[in-house]
């Protein structure tokens, strides 16, 4: 069971008690009566702890109509943004919701208890009718145009457009002012992506509580479409446009170098260099042929590389005895400097350990390297006992490498060491921590590949690599089926055809 089933489950009976009390409102029609108190009641709650513990502010209040129907737009960063964009506003704010959220416990009888509508993805034309007439008749609703929060979903935090920081915008928040005639107000929640991001949840990655974070919420001039009411058609160029306009206009507001990892808005362009080369380094008991998958594809891009076997590898697993990070790193480095020799600028690609090593190499040479890829960067490890490795080591020489492919054909055809030196994997454990409390001197360009079903290393390591580098330009790419070689295992084409995506972007045109 996941971890968001298991939530599920442990809330179900609190959902079936609370869903109890809603279905008897609605019976007895008293649910619309209730809706307002509730909304009061818990709205002072939120304004009082939000204040306490984010001191929460909202600045541009004089923007915001006193009355009559209006629709707010904001960008969207947390789980906590409905309420404290509930907790600043002077009006009673109607949040529309996605109908996905019907099958979510507890919230769902919080939508239903707040009065607000559910919206289809993919055109919803009963919900926007329903969210329209309820502007129309003097409500406030708020809708979120990104249609989810960076990084949650199959939403990544690197597709945000570079001259908003800002997911685009779907169309639908124009659609719904210009069919109520109301106007829209542009909201820009700060702090609440840090404070509480979706890697805390919903996605529950991060194991952390909520972080006592300044969270300010501002609210922009209204923005009127009196000039497109009453038109019969509207082309979707003009609304993609409006939309564009409608995402400046938000994004504005926002301070984007306080979100989960600061942002550059609009963002610098990645540089290109006319020769670029690639450093591809294994892993940690690894045969080259976990990462020689990518040399096809970098020969068809006339990318030259190198990929060295580092200290220990490439014979028997018995050679790995009295080896050491120092050594791998020594043996990467020699690599690295005579490619750099050849070329303009080298990006490095590190598997588990290699990642490791990667890292390394981008703090001390970050005027040769361009960028860095890890794949399955050995950070954190899965199994609770490697504490233990360094008391392991004095009472055995040697133990056998975990399993690291959930493809059982790969894996009986994999050519890793079968086993491991204890001393080697203590060395390795040592690094790791080292490497962690080094992470802010990576200022290069970074790409890091993680697993969620890697049984090697804990999928956490990506997260705090991704919050740790110091780099402007970062992105983190999930995947869902592959163990611990990614360049084997069973989204191998997938996981180097991301590799390339963005090593390219770094590859001047002809």
């Amino acid at each position: 069971m996941d971890r968001e089933k298991l939530v599920f489950s442990v809330l179900k009976p609190a959902d079936m008690a609370l869903g109890a009390v809603v279905g008897a409102l609605r019976t007895s029609g008293a649910l619309p009566k209730v809706t307002d108190s509730v909304y009061s009641a818990v709205g002072k709650i939120f304004k009082g702890m939000y204040e306490k513990q984010n001191d929460l502010r909202a600045e541009g209040l004089e923007n915001v109509p006193t009355a009559g129907g209006v629709l707010f737009a904001s960008n969207h960063q947390s789980w906590n943004d409905v309420q404290v964009i509930a907790a600043s506003s002077p009006r009673r704010i109607r949040f529309l919701a996605k109908a996905e959220f019907l099958e979510w416990p507890i919230l769902r009888h919080l939508i239903a208890l707040s009065d607000s509508p559910y919206i289809k993805r993919g055109g919803d034309r009963e919900g926007m009718a329903v969210a329209i007439q309820s502007m129309v008749d003097g409500k406030a609703m708020c809708i979120f145009p990104e249609g989810t929060i960076p990084g949650e979903e199959d939403k990544m935090r690197h597709d945000v457009e570079p001259d908003t920081g800002l997911l685009p915008g779907h169309t639908g928040a124009v659609r719904l002012a210009i069919g109520a005639r109301v106007p829209i107000v542009p909201i820009g929640v700060t702090g609440t992506g840090a404070s509480f991001p979706p890697e805390v949840y919903p996605r529950l990655e991060i194991l952390e509580a909520p972080k006592p974070l300044p969270v300010v919420v501002r609210y922009g001039k209204p923005i009127y479409y009196d000039a497109y009411h009453g038109r019969d058609v509207i082309s979707k160029e003009e609304l993609r446009a409006l939309t564009k306009d409608l995402m400046k206009a938000i994004s504005s507001l926002v301070d984007h170098e306080r979100g989960y990892v600061p942002v550059k808005v609009p963002a610098t362009p990645l540089p290109t260099y006319g020769k670029v080369g690639v450093l591809l380094l294994h892993g940690f008991t690894s045969n080259i042929s976990t990462v020689d998958g990518l040399i096809p594809l970098l020969e068809e891009r006339g990318m030259p590389y190198r990929m060295p076997i580092l200290r220990g590898h490439g014979t028997r697993y018995q050679d790995m005895a009295g080896v050491t990070a120092r050594d791998w790193y020594n043996d990467a480095e020699v690599a690295l400097l005579e490619l750099a020799s050849t070329v303009d600028k080298v990006l490095v690609v590190g598997l588990s350990m290699g990642g490791l090593v990667a890292l390394d190499l981008a703090i001390r040479h970050p005027d040769r390297i361009a960028g860095v890829v890890t794949l399955a960067a050995a950070l954190r490890f899965q199994d609770p006992l490697v504490s233990l490795s360094p008391v392991l080591a004095r009472v055995v020489d040697n133990w056998p490498s975990p399993n690291a492919f959930n493809d059982e054909l790969c894996k009986a055809q994999n050519r890793n060491y079968p086993r491991f030196m204890t001393d080697a994997f203590v060395s390795l454990v040592n690094y790791a921590g080292d490497m962690e409390k080094r992470l802010s001197q990576v200022k290069v360009p970074i790409c890091l590949l993680q697993s969620k079903r890697d049984t090697v290393v804990d999928p956490i390591a990506a997260n705090i690599i991704y919050r740790g580098v110091s780099s402007e330009h970062r992105e983190i790419h999930w995947f869902t089926r592959s163990g611990h070689e990614m360049g084997q295992d069973m989204e191998a084409a997938q996981v180097f055809r991301t590799v390339m995506g963005f090593l390219q972007k770094f590859q001047r045109a002809k």
